[in-house]
């Protein structure tokens, strides 16, 4: 059986990079930041519990006045922004090798456009000395991710069941900022073609197996095996780098876990279920880097840090009503 499709698909924006450019508009509210040298210029600071507030003499370059506090930082949409965009095809091939066994192959390739990137434009000098950050969201990113599956799979019958599939993939972008709408990554603000490399999502292999048995004795069980490679990272540099993620985290990933059970069935409506189960049988380290964000302002769901989850056992008894 062959299938394929192809589909456009528009995104929103999130709330974060919203709220952004509400509050932070120099109007209703401003970031200020002054460090060290700037303090030490001789530019006072704010002091505490003083109230800031915009006033037209706060700040002056000999010819126009700023009408905000020195160093004000403020967020904006740029007047191009559009709406991040996907064009994806899938083209997938299946063939039954035996009764309930089948063999399947798929190829995604996936463009994004109009991706959102956040630039901050004090970085070129214009709005010196009255602004700080000057940070626009733009919809200049982009991405490109393919990836190959091949699998089997075998459907319930004669007690049993399994699939198994592998990955080999390729994802790449400008800007992994999707959770991250407070950075501005650009390593050359002037030529953004130079952060266009490996997306930090990129995980080149991936492997996967499940099965489901009924076992002698009326037990029942089941057994899971994830496996996947690591992720890129840069070297030495956290973000701005003009060799990104050119490196791979230590963080690689193995386990099998696996559960029996005996349900003790009552009637046709209830049972008791003695369960005992497994996660990292082998007890496989699985370190876990960080992502190259700070752990502060990436709201990425799989940033953690530390090492990954030791051998676990539990035992449970389940009652079905």
């Amino acid at each position: 059986m062959l299938r394929g499709n192809y589909g456009i698909y528009s995104a929103r924006q999130n709330m974060l990079s919203q709220v952004g450019s509400i509050t932070a508009n120099g109007v209703q509210q401003q970031t200020i930041f002054l460090n060290t040298p700037i303090i030490s210029s001789g530019v006072p600071g704010p002091t505490w519990p003083g109230i800031v507030t915009p006033s037209t003499g706060s700040c002056s370059d000999g010819v126009r006045t700023n009408p905000f506090p020195c160093f004000s930082g403020v967020r904006v949409f740029s007047r191009d922004y559009a709406n991040p965009r996907i064009y994806t095809t899938n083209v997938a091939f299946e063939q039954e090798l035996a009764r309930d066994i089948s063999m399947y192959f798929d190829f995604t390739h996936a463009k994004g456009v109009h991706l959102t990137r956040f630039l901050d434009y004090a970085r070129t000098g214009n709005f010196a000395p009255f602004l700080g950050e000057t940070m626009v969201a733009s919809a200049v990113g982009k991405s490109l991710y393919r990836g190959f599956t091949v699998g089997m799979r075998k459907r319930f019958s004669r007690g049993y069941q399994f699939e198994l599939n592998y990955a080999l993939s390729k994802d790449i972008d400008d800007d992994s900022n999707e959770r991250d709408p407070f950075t501005d990554r650009a390593f050359d603000f002037n030529n953004l073609q130079l952060d266009y490399a490996l997306s930090d999502r990129d995980i080149r292999h991936r492997f996967n197996f499940y099965t489901n048995a009924e076992l002698p004795g009326g037990f029942e069980a089941n057994a899971r095996v994830q496996a996947r490679s690591a992720q890129p990272k840069s070297p030495n540099c956290a973000f701005r780098c003009a060799d990104r993620n050119t490196l791979r985290k230590n963080n690689e990933f193995f386990s099998f876990d696996w559960r029996l059970q005996r349900p003790f069935r009552f009637g046709e409506r209830l049972a008791l279920i003695p369960i005992i189960e497994m996660f990292n049988t082998f007890n496989t380290v699985n370190s876990i880097d960080p992502t190259i964000a700070s752990s502060l302002f990436n709201f990425d769901g799989y940033l953690r840090q530390g090492v990954g989850e030791p051998r676990i056992v539990q035992l449970a008894l389940k009652f079905v009503f």
